[in-house]
């Protein structure tokens, strides 16, 4: 994955290049746990506003494509919006 999205200071390209098309998959995912991976990054692992936002993340993600790299964007932007 070649994008890159910084926001609030937080470089998420070390999460975005782990996306990859992978076969059998129509739209690019994370190899592995992308919850705990976001909420490490963040150092929010055993917050529960970081799980709210990581959940609220994944139910915008659902209107469109529903893609990991999408719940990373939406994760991004909720984020800053707890940490401002």
């Amino acid at each position: 994955m070649s994008s890159h999205l910084t926001a609030n200071k937080i470089d998420w390209n070390p999460i975005l290049r782990q996306i990859r098309f992978t076969k059998g998959h129509s739209l690019p995912t994370y190899n592995g746990d992308l919850k705990a991976a976001l909420l490490n990054h963040v150092g929010l692992a055993n917050n529960s506003k970081g799980e709210e936002a990581y959940q609220l993340a994944r139910e915008i993600a659902r209107l469109t494509t529903y893609s990991d790299p999408e719940i990373v964007y939406w994760f991004s932007r909720l984020i800053y919006l707890i940490n401002d």
